[in-house]
C-alpha cells in the first residue's frame, strides 16, 4: 500500500490515535520482553512474544482499514500505514536472531540501513523517516508449490 498510495516512500506520520499509541507503545516494549525471556533461555517465549506481536499488527491494520481510509481520509491512512511500517522494522529487527536472512529482506524493503539495524535502534530512538524511499514490493516468503508427481 505504501509503494501504491505513497509514492513509494515512508509516508507523513500525522496525530497518533489512541490505537496507533497502543500499537506502537507494545512495539516499543517487545525488547524488554524479548530480553527478559533470552535471559532465562526460553527462546520459545521470545519467539511468541514477537508472533504475538505480529498478531497484533495484523488487527490493528485490519481494525483501521487503511484501504478505506485511501478514499475518505488520505492523512489518517498514512499515518497507519506509517505505524504499521514502524512495527514491521521493529519485528524484524527483533527477529533478526532467529530468521537473518528473512529479516534483512523485510528491513531492505523498508530501507534500514546496515548501520540502523541492531537492539539499540528499537523503539522511539530509530523510528522511521518520512520521505524514506521503499524498495519496489516483492515477497519476503516464496509460495509454496507443491511438487509434481
Amino acid at each position: 500500500m505504501i509503494a501504491k498510495n505513497c509514492d513509494g516512500q515512508i509516508p507523513e506520520c500525522g496525530p497518533l490515535a489512541a490505537e496507533d499509541e497502543t500499537m506502537l507503545a507494545a512495539a516499543d516494549a517487545a525488547i524488554d520482553t524479548v530480553r527478559d525471556a533470552m535471559e532465562k533461555f526460553a527462546i520459545h517465549r521470545a519467539m511468541a512474544a514477537i508472533i504475538g506481536l505480529v498478531s497484533e499488527a495484523d488487527r490493528y491494520f485490519a481494525g483501521q482499514e487503511p484501504w478505506a481510509l485511501r478514499k475518505t481520509d488520505p492523512e489518517r491512512m498514512a499515518t497507519v500505514l506509517y505505524v504499521t511500517a514502524e512495527v514491521v522494522r521493529q519485528v524484524a529487527i527483533l527477529l533478526q536472531p532467529a530468521m537473518p536472512t528473512s529479516a534483512g529482506k523485510l528491513l531492505d524493503l523498508i530501507s534500514i540501513p546496515e548501520t540502523e539495524r541492531d537492539f539499540k535502534h528499537l523503539g522511539k530512538a530509530g523510528r522511521l523517516k518520512a520521505g524514506t524511499p521503499q524498495e519496489k514490493p516483492s515477497p519476503v516468503f516464496p509460495r509454496y508449490v507443491a511438487p509434481e508427481e
